[in-house]
């Protein structure tokens, strides 16, 4: 993956306790996606002027070069990790000193400093986690190749459900993951929609509709359409 966005300069030495951004002549690079969408997050909250570029890079620094991360790994075998240190994090206990796991820098001093600054409380991210580690835990409702049918329910709010498809039985093709609604989000609770209660957070499914089977037999039987819906708009076929 390539960079999202331009970065200032980081004033880092090469390499030293893991703190060079990964990169090479055409700037940062990502070997997964989760790093450069942390790498965005960041940027992002830059750019709109919710912190000053000398705020992130205290806190990054402050995780970059503290030793109280690796206290517990290096000394696991025996005796406990000493987690009273003020800087101790147990996910960064873990991680390598080489600059591999550099990312993980980022998130855990963001995630310090949104507290700090009253952003994103380390309580509500906390909440948030176990929320989706609770959704993902259950699992997906419909696998790749399951039949599912669209509900014919009334709408409130912003989620999409276009009348031609509704009561259309449809093919699963790939579960897109745990999102978070829309409504829910924006008005702090969940809504009814003439179906169920809808969750904060729900998976999103992209499924496959023969022509045919929306638009009759005059339409093309080798023409289908693909749309993404929430888990509460769909039900077993």
């Amino acid at each position: 993956m390539r960079k999202l966005l331009g970065v200032p300069d980081l004033d880092m030495p090469a390499r030293q306790g893991g703190g060079a951004l990964p990169g090479d002549q055409q700037g940062p690079v990502f070997h997964q996606p989760w790093q450069a969408h942390a790498f965005a997050i960041v940027m992002n909250l830059y750019e709109n002027g919710h912190y000053t570029w000398p705020d992130w890079d205290d806190y990054l620094g402050h995780e970059i070069q503290s030793p109280d991360h690796f206290e517990g790994a290096a000394s696991a075998e025996t005796q406990p990790p000493n987690r009273d240190r003020a800087n101790y994090n147990q996910f960064l206990s873990v991680c390598e000193a080489d600059g591999e796991n550099y990312y993980h820098y980022w998130l855990a001093g963001l995630e310090k400093m949104l507290d700090v600054k009253g952003i994103v409380s380390a309580r509500a991210l906390a909440a948030r986690i176990a929320a989706i580690a609770k959704v993902e835990a259950a699992g997906p409702r419909f696998m790749p190749g399951d039949r599912a049918k669209v509900l014919d329910i009334e709408l409130l709010g912003h989620s999409h459900l276009p009348n031609y498809i509704r009561g259309i039985t449809g093919t699963v093709e790939s579960d897109r993951g745990v999102k978070v609604f829309p409504d829910s989000h924006g008005h702090d609770h969940g809504h009814d929609h003439g179906g169920g209660n809808a969750d904060v957070l729900q998976h999103v499914y992209t499924l496959r509709f023969q022509a045919v089977d929306i638009w009759g037999a005059k339409a093309d039987p080798l023409q289908s359409l693909n749309f993404s819906l929430w888990d509460y708009q769909l039900a077993s076929e």
